[in-house]
């Protein structure tokens, strides 16, 4: 009777999976529990089962894109993005190889780098990206996949965060909580999904009878140290600000948060705050900080899996995935 994989991962208490995985030489099995199965195969007489050493795995390319710098950095949201890439990406039975492009070199010569080694699809990181920014990616004629940005007139598969959604939530509890007098921390460095969120205030806004004052739109750089000076600069002017304010993202919260405190402001008493993207440094700023939260890991296992229906050609069409969030309630925000 014949050995069956089932057979195997019973005996040894895996999965029939990883035991599939082994047995066709695919990666994302640590060396141990790979070394386990193949002394169970050469114990019960099954050597020939074991497959010749190789490491001709199949690559997926991640290249994060970085424009300027401002927003794309060593943060929490980018690393679980990442992380839920490589989880996907061993998952699914494939070499992850990341590149670093810099949008202020030219690329054509950066890219030429991917010709040293075989690359079966592509996920570009696009947070920093705009549409002419993507064209020499399109020459290297592979399955591709943009991820965190979206570009209306290009074909291209696209896995995004529902930015609008995110920011009329955020705004709608400001709204329930009484606000009327909103206020937007809008980062100066264009990003296309600060533009969405930023679309998005001003609809939720329309949507319960408010607008936004031009003086309570405060640029501000989207970290939280820039952030932070910023805001200095602003509050030194002494202008009339709103009950609450909504930010693009969590980093800039924190910044402005900090600022209003050293003007002797106290959060949330005289001013309310919500923010966006739900990172650790929003449960830890005091008040914790209202946010809306992303599925950060989430981002990239989609992106990971649409590319690989691209590689088996699964589907033609060009889709574009729109990853929903939620609101986290803290105590940065009350009622008026």
């Amino acid at each position: 009777m014949a050995l069956k994989v089932k057979d195997i991962a019973n005996m040894l208490g895996v999965s029939p999976s990883t035991v599939s995985l082994v047995l066709n030489n695919r990666p994302g099995i640590s060396e141990s529990t790979r070394q386990r199965i193949f002394d169970k195969l050469t114990e019960l007489g099954y050597s020939n089962m074991i497959p010749k050493a190789t490491t001709n795995y199949p690559n997926l390319r991640l290249v994060i894109y970085k424009k300027h710098g401002g927003v794309v950095s060593d943060t929490h949201f980018f690393s679980q993005v990442i992380e839920g890439i490589d989880t996907q990406t061993r998952k699914s039975g494939y070499n992850l190889l990341i590149n670093y492009i810099s949008g202020l070199d030219p690329v054509e010569e950066q890219l030429r780098c991917f010709n040293q080694s075989s690359c079966d699809g592509l996920i570009l990181l696009a947070t920093e990206m705009s549409p002419e920014d993507l064209t020499p990616f399109q020459t290297l004629k592979i399955p591709t996949v943009v991820l965190d940005s979206y570009f209306q007139f290009v074909q291209q598969d696209a896995v995004v965060i529902n930015n609008m959604q995110g920011a009329s939530e955020a705004i709608r509890h400001l709204t329930e909580m009484g606000h009327t007098r909103i206020g937007y921390l809008h980062s100066n460095v264009y990003i296309n999904n600060f533009q969405e969120r930023r679309d998005g205030v001003i609809q939720a806004l329309r949507g319960a009878g408010l607008q936004l004052p031009e003086s309570f739109l405060f640029s501000l750089t989207p970290s939280i140290d820039g952030a932070y000076n910023s805001m200095r600069r602003l509050l030194s002017q002494q202008p009339v600000l709103p009950t609450a304010f909504f930010a693009d993202n969590d980093l800039i919260a924190v910044g402005a948060a900090r600022a209003l405190r050293e003007a002797g402001y106290v959060i949330p008493n005289d001013i309310s705050i919500i923010g966006f993207d739900d990172m650790p440094v929003a449960e830890a700023m005091n008040p914790p900080l209202t946010t809306i939260y992303v599925p950060k890991q989430r981002l990239g296992m989609l992106a990971v899996k649409r590319l690989i229906s691209q590689i088996q050609q699964e589907t033609a069409e060009f889709v574009k995935i729109e990853v929903g969030t939620h609101l986290v309630c803290r105590q940065s925000v009350r009622a008026v």
